[in-house]
């Protein structure tokens, strides 16, 4: 092809300091965008051609030609799909390489450059396996001299170096089965490869004292985590140059996660024989001691003995040390140490390897701890449930993901989290799951007696994370044990009754030893904590309790409930509602009578025990709307408390009554159907019969609830097509507080609803709310005028202009006016200049026509306090004839009554004669203003 053969013709032309003819130069640059655009029609091997000629033209210099010959190499690169360019790739990865090593040239053709190496490489490694070994290490040089660079130089470079470790580097090609080196040609190759880069990135970290960028250590993770276990044999000396940083540096977030990778690749035995934390007997120095919160942060599948054998015998030689010293500073910070050693424990349970050799011995290790009431509780705790919720997930197929800690971010682009994510997959296959769990039920007895007994003796604070462990131990623990442990501490605490089949639980000998110590009754006080205390076991392990296990529960609450004071209420709520939640079969069973227990007691007067009573009634009354008939009593009783508790004073408590409406009706709405008997519908059936109710209270109450249920469900006035006209039939009433709440449920919809929508409901709201526009107590008036301007901005104000009667235009046209008013006021609001520049012309230009522009203020500013004062009376007098027509059509009027008349006669001249005097007052300003203005 001609246009390819004429490229190597302008050779001379690239990179000649010269000045080149014009002519030359259009001649060459026309050649090269035509054979752009030409590319997609040309067959492969006439764009090797084409690459082939263009080679020639790259130098390591930059020219005017540079960035076209780029451009075209680029689209060669992305058309062509591997074959027989080999030689042109291993020349075009020299010439680039050569081009981006040389820092004179401008910076976006280095990116340029940058970018075509990665596609060679690519393509090298495509082609011919071993081929990309050979430039790989050229490629990794010149890349990495842009990691010290400025902007997004370094970031590009980052990016391509890190796509280049992930495709080219792997450690199969050299590692065995056992993980041992291979030792033949190929690996040897890979091995020096593997050598020269880790050699390439330990020059970047020494080339200066300073902490390395963000960008050269996220390549340094990357590195870590595609070598993986071997890391620690290739990279040892980059990992004692990052601990040296460590030890030196202010900032060192992104250092930390670079060491984390390196936790996650070699784990935390290598790394701990790198960096070893010791404590020096002669002068009580610690090493390495910046490790331990990294360790917390990124260990996973490490080995419960590791830590058994090396870290626990670690933290208690700081713990004798701490003994030792006599300044209490250093003992301090030894203990310090010590605590935060054994905090590893959590990290070291997160998908540990050979958990089942290694579990008897750890609870034998942790029983103690949980006995003594020591710092190690939270830590025990959180252990427990990684290593219960990793295993029962596993077995019962659910995808729990990653524990408490490993919920953390830990490096931008989650590379770390999905190399751990991967890490765990070999470790825990399911049936590595199941033995771990068989393990650990054998102990579950021995740590369910002392994480309950610890109940009883640890602070109150403690109690979060015993209930947590307990409740993820009892769902794994056999059942009669759970029973006998929970019945065998009623008998203990004198708080149940023990029936013959529970006496043979606990056994005989200790149930006759109670009964002859009646004697030994405990005090109120005392029986009331234990009483609480019981309650919040019972939470724990409700979940998975058995059905003679959930009987003795209820029957601790209904005992909590039949007390004098309230005291355990709170605990006895929490307790029935997760009964409820876990055990379907007990609603259903026992409906009327926890129904009639709950109505019985009085509403708690603390808002925590309110929501948990609100949450019980939000299960019992799904259940009922699901299952019983339409006139059962105990679904309106439930109800009735409700929509009372929505009037409450307390903005707290009617948010929770706000709470479990919406809760009830969510959960409703997704299990129900369009039709309108479907449990959803009714609901709001249900709820609207209270509208017909005899006291104002219960109507403004239920009115308030259909615009919570209107608030989250737009298309609820279309469902139901009787709700709206049901309750704008309520404007009639003489009740403020059900006027108050129609209004309201009007504001609400109006908001939320849908234009198209919102206008097939225009007449009806227009006709029902104009009335109260004449009356401005209670704020009727302003509440009508927000309600209007909605709708006028939704739907147009000639749209609303249309249904209003003439007796109420002059109202609209003031709403008109006042919005236009509203309209210019933001208008202006807008256009005030907001440089410091434009203000200071500004000034400028007043000054120069102050004496010009006096008389025209005074002016201006008179006739407005004129028009005021004018519209002012006008204002008077249009409320008096108001007020008279009110006189002649009592009926008529919302508010009727002579002595409301008169009153509302005495409101409006008080008002108009408040506005004059404010007007008086904004005229006086006006005047003030503008005579300083003079001054000035």
């Amino acid at each position: 092809m001609k246009t390819v053969g004429d490229l190597s013709a302008a050779k001379s032309l690239n990179g000649s300091k010269d000045t080149l003819p014009k002519m030359e130069q259009l001649e060459v640059l026309h050649m090269l965008n035509l054979l752009k655009h030409l590319l997609p029609y040309l067959s492969p091997k006439v764009k090797l051609e084409a690459l082939s000629e263009l080679l020639k033209l790259v130098t390591s210099r930059f020219s005017t030609l540079t960035r076209h010959i780029f451009d075209v190499i680029k689209t060669i690169l992305e058309s062509i799909e591997g074959g027989d360019s080999m030689p042109e790739m291993e020349r075009l990865v020299s010439l680039l390489a050569s081009y981006v090593s040389r820092r004179q040239n401008p910076s976006d053709t280095i990116l340029s450059a940058a970018y075509l190496l990665k596609i060679s490489m690519n393509n090298l490694h495509v082609e011919e396996s071993n081929t990309w070994n050979n430039h790989l290490l050229v490629v990794f040089r010149s890349l990495g001299g842009l990691l010290t660079s400025e902007g997004t130089t370094a970031s590009h470079a980052s990016d391509y170096l890190k796509e280049l470790i992930d495709l080219h580097i792997d450690v199969r090609n050299i590692l065995t089965t056992e993980g041992q080196l291979v030792e033949n040609e190929d690996a040897s190759k890979v091995d020096s490869v593997v050598k020269s880069v880790c050699a390439v990135i330990g020059n970047l970290l020494s080339a200066s004292d300073e902490v390395p960028s963000e960008h050269i250590l996220a390549v340094v993770s990357v590195l870590f985590l595609k070598l993986g276990d071997v890391s620690h044999l290739y990279m040892k000396d980059i990992t004692y140059r990052l601990a040296n940083f460590m030890t030196s540096a202010c900032d060192t977030e992104k250092l930390q996660e670079c060491i984390g990778a390196a936790v996650v690749a070699m784990g935390p035995e290598k790394l701990l024989d790198l960096l070893p934390i010791s404590l020096t007997a002669e002068d009580l120095t610690c090493s390495n001691i910046w490790i331990i919160p990294i360790l917390k942060k990124y260990i996973s599948g490490a080995s419960l003995g590791f830590f058994m054998e090396h870290v626990v015998p670690l933290a208690e030689s700081f713990a004798r040390a701490s003994h030792e010293v006599k300044k209490s500073v250093f003992q301090k910070d030894l203990q310090a140490h010590a605590h935060a050693l054994w905090g590893l424990l959590p990290a070291f349970c997160r998908n540990p390897v050979n958990m089942h050799k290694n579990i008897k011995s750890l609870v034998k290790l942790l029983i103690p701890f949980v006995k003594e009431d020591s710092f190690m509780i939270e830590n025990i705790a959180i252990s427990l449930q990684e290593l219960v919720n990793q295993n029962k997930g596993l077995v019962l197929g659910l995808d729990k993901g990653p524990g408490e800690f490993g919920k953390q971010p830990i490096m931008d682009g989650a590379m770390i989290t999905a190399a751990m994510n991967s890490k765990q997959q070999p470790s825990y296959s399911k049936k590595t799951a199941e033995r771990n769990l068989r393990a650990l039920t054998s102990c579950s007895e021995k740590l369910l007696r002392a994480l309950t007994d610890a109940l009883f003796t640890v602070p109150h604070d403690k109690h979060i994370h015993l209930k947590d462990a307990i409740g993820c131990l009892a769902t794994i623990a056999d059942s009669s044990v759970t029973e006998k442990i929970f019945m065998s501490l009623l008998e203990k605490l004198q708080l149940a009754d023990v029936s013959s089949d529970c006496r043979k639980l606990i056994g005989h000998g200790d149930v006759s030893a109670s009964a002859n110590k009646e004697e030994n009754l405990l005090n109120p006080t005392d029986r009331d904590a234990n009483r609480c205390i019981m309650l919040e076991l019972a939470y724990a392990i409700a979940e998975g309790a058995n059905k003679d296990i959930v009987e003795q529960i209820y029957n601790l609450i209904k005992q909590t409930f039949q007390e004098a004071d309230e005291i355990g209420h709170y605990e006895a709520y929490l307790t029935m509602n997760k009964i409820l939640e876990k055990h379907p079969w007990f609603c259903s069973s026992r409906f009327n009578e926890l129904m009639e227990l709950l109505v019985g007691l009085k509403l708690p007067v603390d808002l925590v025990s309110l929501k948990s009573r609100f949450s019980c009634f939000q299960t019992l009354l799904i259940y009922a709307i699901k299952t019983l008939d339409d006139e059962d009593k105990h679904t309106f009783i439930i109800l009735n408390e409700i929509i009372l508790t929505l009037k409450n004073s307390d903005e707290v408590i009617r948010k929770a009554a706000y709470d479990i409406l919406l809760g009830v009706g969510s959960v409703l709405k997704c299990s129900s159907s369009s039709t309108p008997d479907g449990p959803y519908h009714k609901l709001i059936n249900m709820i609207m019969g209270y509208l017909s109710g005899s006291s104002p209270h219960i109507r403004s109450g239920a009115v308030s609830a259909l615009s919570v249920l209107v608030h989250n469900d737009v298309n609820l006035c279309l469902l139901v097509p009787d709700l709206l006209p049901s309750v704008l039939e309520l404007m009639h009433s003489k009740a403020i507080e059900v006027i108050k709440a129609v209004l309201g449920f009007v504001k609400v919809l109006v908001l939320t609803i849908q234009v198209k929508d919102l206008q097939t409901f225009l007449a009806e709201i227009v006709n029902k709310v104009l009335p109260w526009s004449s009356v401005s107590r209670h704020h009727f008036r302003s509440k009508v005028t927000v309600i209007l301007e909605i709708m006028m901005r939704k739907c147009g104000s000639a749209a609303v202009k249309l249904l209003v009667p003439d007796k109420y235009k002059s109202y609209l046209t003031e709403v008109l006016e006042n919005r236009r008013g509203k309209s210019r006021e933001s208008n202006n609001a807008d256009t005030e200049p907001k440089s410091s520049e434009s203000s200071l012309r500004g000034q400028q230009k007043r000054k120069h026509n102050d004496s010009d522009n006096s008389s025209k203020i005074e002016y201006f500013v008179e006739r407005r306090r004129q028009k005021r004062e004018g519209k002012l009376k006008g204002n008077a007098k249009t409320d008096e004839r108001r007020l008279h027509a009110g006189k002649g059509s009592v009926g008529t009027a919302p508010l009727s009554g002579k002595r409301k008349i008169e009153r509302k006669d005495t409101n409006r001249r008080g008002e108009a004669q408040r506005h004059r005097s404010t007007g008086a007052k904004n005229s006086s300003k006006l005047r003030d203003l503008s005579s300083k203005r003079q001054k000035r």
